[in-house]
């Protein structure tokens, strides 16, 4: 990938990918190009369009574009970022100033007009058709901030959620930022998740549109990652199923495929958890052959073709390795980051799967490029990066990668931990005590 340089910003100035100087945050002096998570996760500083970028944070050009022309249809992705993303990226390239709870906190001085637009929708909610409002969350929640949408949408009675697409939807994607908001802490804990008004949406959604789909489907994936019992997985997969049977029927192709491979890849984990190898390969081949055919008919459609895509690979790379392929795991995981190749977390599970076959160098590259493309994956990608150098008999290429994980995440135990571990040469000795140092401010 060519990155082309940018002027050199003044003292005191903020540059941006496109070479425009804003007042008052200063990238690094003397640097003629912002940071490379910049050019790829731009959206979330000031709502202009990344090129290259991962999918989820390219995505938010198409929610811009809902967001202003009520003539396009409402835009979403699957891909839904932790509370804490947009908080960590901007801390990570040097603005923490801008990493606020609320768009409207951000200060004038550092807006672009598409910022001012979004702040100025939420400032006039009140006035809003429910479909404006419904582009408005879309977009907040495509950037994370789910406290906003929780101040803004207010509970919404059942007789609402089950007659109104529009009601249904907010009230979807208010639960929807509930859950995410509630999973905020610095370790995820699941299973104390507020799911309520997303149970609630699944039982009342009306069947003609996908919020009620995405609903339970929620429900069922969040089941099996707490380990909820086996009846209680095969009940949401029959909900499930007949949700969506009586949503398709309505749907146009596209949305139809769509849905159905969505569909598949979430009740594939009730035969997993039950060991019935052959059900879950038949499940989730279900799951890529829906994705695979389904026919985009426009540059917003391929993108949401892409984006779904993106995780029936990496599942069916995670089925590979639960079924013992290894060699049908690496093909999996490099089509994965054949797809999407500027998300650093499919070069982290890349370096997984090279781990687990024993290829430690190859492991070492993949986590590597991982640390490059940044959040979320800079902690984890430069600490696996370190152990596998540390494995290779590279004490000082792992001590390098240790501190660069220790320099994003200060408090992060295993890379200090390794770092004492380390050989007692004079550098690493030096690096062991700032690693204390570090680690006790």
């Amino acid at each position: 990938m060519h990155v082309s340089a940018e002027p050199v910003a003044e003292p005191g100035t903020q540059q941006l990918a496109d070479g425009t100087l804003r007042r008052g945050v200063e990238w690094r002096q003397g640097v003629d190009c912002p940071p490379l998570p910049v050019l790829l996760l731009r959206p979330f500083i000031d709502l202009e369009p990344c090129s290259p970028g991962p999918l989820y944070a390219r995505g938010i050009e198409q929610y811009w574009n809902a967001f202003t022309d009520a003539r396009q249809p409402r835009f979403s992705l699957q891909s839904v970022l932790p509370a804490i993303f947009r908080a960590q990226f901007l801390s990570e390239i040097g603005l923490r100033d801008l990493a606020v709870e609320d768009p409207r906190q951000v200060p004038t001085q550092f807006r672009s007009a598409r910022w001012d637009a979004l702040c100025a929708a939420v400032d006039g909610w009140q006035e809003l058709s429910a479909d404006r409002k419904c582009r408005v969350v879309l977009l907040l929640h495509a950037l994370c901030f789910y406290a906003v949408i929780l101040s803004l949408v207010p509970d919404i009675a059942d007789e609402e959620v089950a007659t109104g697409r529009c009601e249904a939807e907010l009230t979807y994607w208010r639960a929807s930022a509930l859950y995410m908001w509630s999973l905020r802490g610095p370790v995820t804990d699941y299973a104390s998740a507020n799911l309520a008004e997303i149970e609630r949406v699944a039982r009342l959604g009306p069947r003609v549109g996908p919020v009620a789909v995405n609903a339970v489907l929620r429900l069922l994936v969040h089941a099996a990652k707490t380990g909820a019992p086996a009846d209680r997985l095969r009940g949401l997969q029959a909900q499930a199923e007949q949700t969506v049977g009586a949503v398709v029927g309505e749907a146009d192709a596209f949305t139809r495929g769509l849905l159905l491979s969505r569909y598949y890849r979430a009740a594939a984990f009730v035969p997993l958890r039950q060991g019935l190898r052959a059900d879950v390969i038949r499940m989730m081949d279900l799951a890529e052959q829906y994705a695979v055919s389904l026919a985009p008919s426009d540059e917003t459609q391929e993108l949401i073709r892409l984006e779904n895509l993106h995780p029936v690979l990496e599942s069916r790379t995670k089925e590979a390795l639960w079924l013992g392929d290894l060699d049908l795991a690496l093909s999996r995981a490099r089509s994965v980051v054949d797809l999407d190749p500027y998300d650093p977390k499919t070069w982290l599970e890349l370096g997984q799967v090279r781990l687990r076959r024993g290829e430690i160098a190859e492991a070492a590259e993949s986590y590597a490029v991982a640390a490059t493309l940044g959040p979320p994956a800079s902690a984890i990608a430069r600490h696996m990066a370190g152990v596998c150098y540390r494995d290779l008999g590279q004490p000082m290429l792992a001590g390098f990668f240790f501190k660069e994980a220790v320099e994003v995440d200060r408090h992060a135990i295993s890379p200090h931990d390794e770092i004492q571990a380390l050989s007692d040469i004079p550098v690493l000795s030096a690096l062991k005590a700032w690693s204390l140092r570090s680690f006790e401010s």
